[in-house]
């Protein structure tokens, strides 16, 4: 009898791991075996198939979250449930054993952090889940549904060519302290010669340590995804006064007084608004939105990962939706989390107020792991390829007019139109994202007004590029990209 009841245990179990039995089921045969030994054997045959297949266990919309160890009792807190200020999530358990287990209905997109809770109070790792995403606290167990994709852009890879981060303290007379500072600089800054717009990370530290972005510059970079550009990462000395209650708007003239001037003075950065980005996290997407609003000269292009608008009554959210200023704006936010701002009503007022911005709202919470995902999308909001201005050496970009390039992107042949005042001799000059002149054409043009020439990049790589014409005391330039 006892060899019979085995082989059924047996073909129960390789039913499941082949698929043909679903979780529910396993929970089923587990507790309809009465044997207290073979229920245990059953038990830890499928978690040893779980260490190899991973957990949870995902079955199409609903997440199967596996616990098998000596415990009274595992509860489970995450992004899902406010990590427990909205009550944890109370295991079930298979009597007689130490198998554990919850389920969840969730977005097929959707990705979570958590942990579990044995005993009430002993926060650990899922054993059983090799997906694991750094935080401000250390590290959480990451819940991927099928339809999430995995950021391929926050890793360093061998032969995509990388940037240089230079550090050093910056003193600021505002707030009477020292500010530690990281410099990225792209590859070729040496070299090239020209100037790059730049961008203002909050929580700096974090920025490259937690979510890579000094990788995701490079790879975006690789592939041609956006300019080339210059991070300032700043790290808080006191970061909840500083982005978001009483030392806020002094930090924001620091950035504004100090930071900003001594970055355009050390490094070549294109010393304009338009090309000056601000961007943060959490509280530091509060700070970024109060810069920008309250240096609107300096910063023209504002980021935020999931804003923490809530302090000061909605403070930065008010100041948005109550009033127009020239800022480009890009935002995340995520559906399991809370910050205080009704998104739909807020973004409502942005367009009435006649903002331009775009926003992104994903099946996740307030963690690391949603935001180190989304600096690529931001990045490629305000600075796709071809949209900064390359600094030629001894020609000024103010000092041309614009020409147009039909069609732009192209492959192979373009038209240039642009306005001449007379007829003459005139060069046309290209040159790639490093500032190396790699085409000239000489031409005579006739009469005065619009004109037109043609060019044939054949031969030319695929990739970002920018144009000059003149002659006649005249000078034109434009930006191209060649498929």
């Amino acid at each position: 009898m006892k060899s019979i009841l085995t082989a059924v245990i047996f073909l129960a179990l390789m039913m499941t791991l082949r698929g043909q039995q679903n979780f529910s089921d396993f929970i089923d045969s587990a507790n309809q075996i009465s044997n207290p030994a073979d229920r245990i054997l059953y038990i830890e045959s499928y978690v040893a198939h779980l260490d190899t297949a991973g957990a949870p266990v995902i079955e199409e919309d609903t997440a199967y979250f596996v616990y098998y160890g000596t415990a009274a009792s595992v509860e489970i807190a995450g992004d899902f449930n406010g990590w427990g200020g909205d009550g944890t999530w109370i295991c079930n358990k298979i009597d007689g054993t130490g198998f554990f287990w919850y389920s969840h209905v969730f977005e097929s997109t959707a990705r979570l952090d958590y942990k579990f809770i044995l005993n009430g109070s002993n926060w650990i790792l899922d054993p059983l889940n090799p997906l694991a995403v750094s935080g401000g606290y250390g590290p959480n167990s990451e819940l991927a549904m099928p339809g999430y994709v995995q950021p391929w852009e926050i890793h360093e890879y061998v032969g995509v060519e990388k940037g240089a981060i230079e550090s050093f303290n910056l003193f600021s007379p505002e707030l009477n302290k020292n500010f530690s500072v990281q410099v990225y600089l792209p590859p070729g800054y040496s070299a090239s010669g020209y100037s790059y717009p730049a961008v203002y990370v909050h929580d700096g530290q974090e920025y490259l340590s937690l979510a890579g972005m000094d990788h995701v510059i490079d790879n975006l970079l690789d592939s041609l995804k956006i300019d080339p550009l210059i991070g300032i990462f700043i790290r808080p000395n006191n970061r909840n006064e500083e982005y978001g209650f009483s030392q806020r708007y002094t930090y924001a003239q620091f950035i504004a007084e100090t930071l900003v001037p001594y970055i355009d003075s050390t490094f070549r950065t294109i010393a304009s608004k338009e090309f000056r980005l601000t961007m943060g996290t959490s509280l530091g997407g509060n700070i970024s939105g109060l810069i920008s609003y309250t240096y609107p000269n300096l910063f023209a292009n504002s980021g935020w990962h999931s804003p923490a608008f809530w302090v000061n009554d909605l403070e930065v959210a008010k100041l948005y939706a109550g009033g127009y200023k020239d800022i480009k704006i890009y935002f995340t936010e995520g559906t399991y989390e809370d910050l205080g701002v009704d998104w739909v009503a807020f973004t409502n007022s942005l367009t009435e107020e006649g903002y331009q911005f775009d926003w992104a709202e994903y099946y996740e919470g307030h963690s690391w792991g949603h935001w180190r995902a989304t600096i690529d999308d931001m990045l490629k909001y305000f600075f796709p390829v071809g949209n900064a201005p390359l600094d030629i050496p001894d020609l000024r970009y103010h000092e041309f007019s614009s020409a147009r390039l039909f069609p732009n992107p192209f492959i192979d042949n373009a038209v240039i139109v642009f306005d001449i005042s007379q007829s003459g001799n005139y060069t046309l000059q290209v040159y790639n994202q490093l500032g190396q002149l790699v085409k000239t054409e000489n031409y005579l043009l006739i009469g005065t007004g619009p004109t037109s020439i043609q060019l044939n990049a054949r031969g030319l790589e695929s990739g970002a590029y920018y144009f000059t014409i003149s002659g006649m005391n005249k000078n034109y330039s434009g930006k191209m990209l060649k498929q």
